[in-house]
């Protein structure tokens, strides 16, 4: 089974939850927006955590590359924990905003990483 569906699982997942933990009633697009975003991220951060590990079993110890990968996720899991807070303080347009900075460029770089399943690139 390919990681990425594995990590698009995860973030359906995540997406459910955070959906489901919101306020009881009615949810507007802002709630949902902000929940997709947020389960973006925290699949971002499943597949950093997933290359690390990756890494230390094909590779072993990559201090640099390892350090920039707990940095990556350290931001994003930040911000995203940043943009859930001000979600529930009622800031839903600046949680939208938040979270977005940091899920567009993770969403760039699934596609990517899906256009290279799709058509490998040989090295050599």
């Amino acid at each position: 089974m390919s990681p990425l569906l594995i990590l698009l699982g995860a973030a359906a997942v995540s997406f459910i939850l955070l959906l489901r933990s919101g306020t009881e009633g009615r949810r507007d697009a802002t709630d949902i927006v902000a929940a997709g975003l947020a389960a973006v991220n925290s699949a971002g951060v499943l597949g950093l955590g997933w290359f690390v590990i990756e890494m230390l079993i094909h590779d072993g110890v990559m201090a640099l590359e390892m350090l920039s990968c707990v940095v990556a996720m350290s931001l994003l899991a930040g911000t995203t924990a940043g943009a859930l807070a001000l979600k529930r303080r009622g800031r839903k347009r600046t949680a939208i905003i938040l979270s977005g900075v940091t899920a567009l460029p993770t969403i760039f770089v699934y596609g990517f990483l899906v256009y290279l399943e799709l058509n490998p690139i040989d090295w050599r």
